[in-house]
């Protein structure tokens, strides 16, 4: 086996795919039924019996074209009325070749007339330019299917499907089979001329099939229509100064292009088995204006022609049977759109062996034209992070479904963006965007009355995905989100719920602003989370003075009984202003609508040590749950003992501290010290350089039993058996 490597027919240009694929079918059919075809990057390799100058030898010599008429469309020639001339002219020279090679295509085009003529008689014909009546356009249709030859139903699968009761059209080949004003079969009798053709000069034939299969780049090209399958050649207005409209056509290239679309035969097929019928076209979805450069909303789409790799030798038949069966499957069925097959290719939803797709988008461009405008290449890849979104892009659906106004159309797309990323393999770092992106849409539907009027607030299904893992995002404001989000009680209700506290979303139903009445923003964190910090402390004190409704709730700890305990240097950065409080409410908003649950398996980085103010060490021991336990000296023999105390703060100290009163809730704090037994370090209040609100909001976040004893033995007088407690600020050692 010889191996020859196609330099003209690249990947990345649907012509130069559809080429390769052409050119191994007409082989194997033809002269070498054991030839194979494979990808090296994005070129093309032939493997066959055939040395490189017997291939293009038999091309220019002995090809034989494949049988393709479209008596369907008026500019196909065969309408006979001087409309269409040119294909009429082209027509009829292919009808009087008198070479052997034609023989198939010629008997296609005897039997096209046999249907324009019954049809006639049938009075379907159309008035002016028209061939048929558009009402009967469907009968010709079916009519071409009972009479013309086997050969040449690969293209009418192509250009047209039927369905129960109208037609379908792959936009691989148009629309049934032209591009505006250019009819594809017309198209391939002019190519096939300048090759084979009367006046055909067999070198320029041989220069034009080097440059389509090798690459070679010093051959002249034709100055006419190339159509949508290589834009890169495509000329168009004001191109160059004497500019006509017209590329740079290979005749080649077009000829085995046409060779390469039968393998996309489109099929109707019964769809889930409710009896309804639709048109099914291999890898082929509605667009997704996202992962490209040059994406629009509003550009005129016809869909996205995605196109298969693969890394070992194939033979022409089991590549027919790849792309006819055309599977790319993302939850349990078929992709519909360019981000649900970015997804399959991301969880392993395609056929075994293929290592790549490219993603082409059919827009209409220069006019009305449609053009394949090449949009990537995403890899088959198992990437984990996929599993994440399958439920928060299900909500996303809804959204969109929605009909949202610009606000929040203009989100959701920002969302799905971050989705496509994360598909197309840019990994945690496009993970983080997205919690960011669904965030602020979340918040966006949740007020607008029209949208969430359609659409339920996010709801988790089955256990809560552990983001913070898979984010893998060392960041101290990552950190801290995942901390504020986790917190919950358990069992559930115990009292106001964080989720609902800091969002719009209350379970399954929308709120008309925060539980906590402020929005959790860069500038108004702070408050926020001070806020939903005094009204889960007014329900504790509810509680505890049994005048709580709930008798559930009786027994409430002063903090949230779950969630991710945060490490004292990070609660400390927190409180001193060293994070950014921006970051943490984007990460914040973004985890909360996700649903995001304590219990992550991530570990604690190691963060910047940062010792907290002696403001935190002296009430973060009031606010947790469970007893406390320090060694404390005996005021007459001074030895030391165990003594377990439990702290509980005074009904009111959040709201002091929202209000900037930190001194009075210090006396206050100190006192109950002294009463407990223990013997505080500070004789006067020394300077701190925590905002009293900011020192609210943090109390809210957990820390461990552990850190709240060591914070205890930094106040006052007594010892813990962890480990040396260091100085910290105004406070003697």
């Amino acid at each position: 086996m010889n191996r020859i490597s196609l330099r003209g027919c690249r990947a990345d240009a649907l012509a130069g795919y559809l080429q390769a694929l052409g050119l191994l079918r007409v082989i194997a059919a033809q002269i070498d039924p054991e030839a194979r075809l494979h990808w090296r990057g994005d070129v093309a390799v032939l493997s066959t019996r055939l040395s490189e100058e017997d291939l293009l030898t038999w091309l220019v010599r002995s090809y034989v074209p494949a049988a393709i008429v479209s008596p369907w469309n008026s500019g196909s020639g065969f309408a006979g009325n001087g409309k269409s001339r040119s294909a009429e002219q082209a027509l009829q020279a292919v009808q009087d070749l008198g070479e052997e090679r034609f023989g198939l295509l010629q008997a296609a085009i005897a039997a096209a007339w046999q249907v324009v003529a019954e049809g006639r008689r049938r009075g379907w014909g159309g008035k002016k330019e028209e061939l048929w009546e558009k009402s009967h356009k469907i009968d010709v249709v079916r009519l071409c299917r009972n009479t013309l030859p086997d050969d040449a139903l690969a293209w009418l699968d192509v250009a047209v499907t039927l369905t129960v009761d109208d037609l379908a059209f792959n936009a691989l080949a148009g629309t049934g089979g032209n591009f505006g004003r250019q009819d594809l079969s017309a198209t391939y009798y002019d190519r096939l001329l300048q090759l084979m053709g009367p006046k055909a000069k067999p070198a320029q034939s041989r220069g034009w099939v080097e440059a389509a299969l090798l690459g070679r780049e010093d051959v002249a090209y034709l100055r006419e229509t190339v159509g949508q399958y290589d834009p890169g050649r495509a000329g168009g207005i004001h191109s160059a100064a004497d500019e006509k409209g017209d590329g740079f056509a290979n005749p080649w290239s077009f000829v085995l292009v046409m060779e390469g679309t039968l393998l996309f035969a489109s099929a109707a097929v019964r769809r889930n088995g409710s009896g309804n019928t639709g048109e099914a076209k291999p890898f082929f979805t509605r667009s997704t204006p996202l992962g490209h450069g040059s994406a629009a909303e509003a550009e005129p789409v016809k869909g996205e022609q995605w196109v298969p790799l693969w890394d070992q030798p194939a033979a022409a038949g089991e590549v027919a049977h790849l792309i006819g069966e055309g599977r790319a499957q993302w939850r349990h069925r078929q992709a519909t759109s360019g981000l649900e097959f970015a997804m399959a290719l991301a969880s392993l939803g395609v056929d075994r062996g293929l290592t790549a797709f490219h993603r082409f988008v059919i827009a209409e461009r220069l006019g009305q034209n449609p053009l394949a405008i090449h949009a990537g290449k995403i890899t088959v890849a198992s990437r984990p992070e996929e599993g994440l979104l399958r439920g928060p892009y299900q909500w996303l659906e809804q959204v969109r479904r929605a009909a949202p106004p610009t606000g929040i159309a203009t989100a959701l797309r920002r969302a799905q963006r971050e989705v496509f990323a994360v598909a197309a393999g840019e990994g945690s770092q496009a993970l983080v965007r997205f919690v960011i992106e669904f965030g602020r849409l979340h918040e966006l539907v949740g007020k607008s009355g029209r949208t969430r009027a359609d659409v339920a607030p996010y709801k988790t299904v089955g256990r809560a995905a552990d983001w913070l893992a898979a984010l893998q995002d060392g960041s101290p404001e990552l950190w801290l989100a995942t901390g504020i989000a986790g917190l919950r009680d358990d069992p559930k209700p115990r009292g106001p719920q964080i989720r609902a506290l800091l969002s719009r979303a209350d379970g399954a139903a929308w709120q008309d602003a925060p539980g906590c009445g402020v929005e959790p923003h860069g500038a108004t964190l702070v408050r926020a989370l001070a806020q939903a910090h005094r009204i889960r402390a007014l329900h504790v004190d509810a509680v505890r003075s049994g005048q709580g409704e709930d008798e559930a709730a009786r027994g409430v700890q002063t903090a949230y009984t779950h969630g991710g305990r945060l490490p004292i240097s990070l609660l400390a950065a927190f409180t001193v202003g060293e994070v950014r409080d921006d970051l943490v409410a984007d990460y914040l908003r973004g985890l909360l609508a996700l649903g995001y649950g304590s219990g992550s398996s991530a570990p604690w980085p190691l963060f910047k040590l940062c010792l907290p103010d002696w403001t935190l060490s002296l009430l973060l021991p009031f606010y947790g749950t469970g007893e406390l336990t320090v060694r404390m000296p005996d005021p007459r023999s001074g030895e030391q003992s165990l003594k377990t105390i439990r702290l509980a703060p005074r009904p009111g100290w959040i709201a002091r501290l929202i209000a900037g009163g930190a001194d009075g809730v210090v006396r206050e704090a100190l006192l109950r010290l002294r009463m407990a037994g223990l013997q505080p370090r500070i004789s006067q209040l020394p300077h701190s350089r925590i905002d009293a609100p900011r020192l609210a909001a943090a109390l809210l976040l957990p820390v461990t039993r552990r850190e709240r004893e060591r914070c205890l033995v930094r106040i006052c007088v007594a010892e813990t058996t962890d480990h040396a407690i260091p100085n910290i600020e105004g406070v003697p050692a």
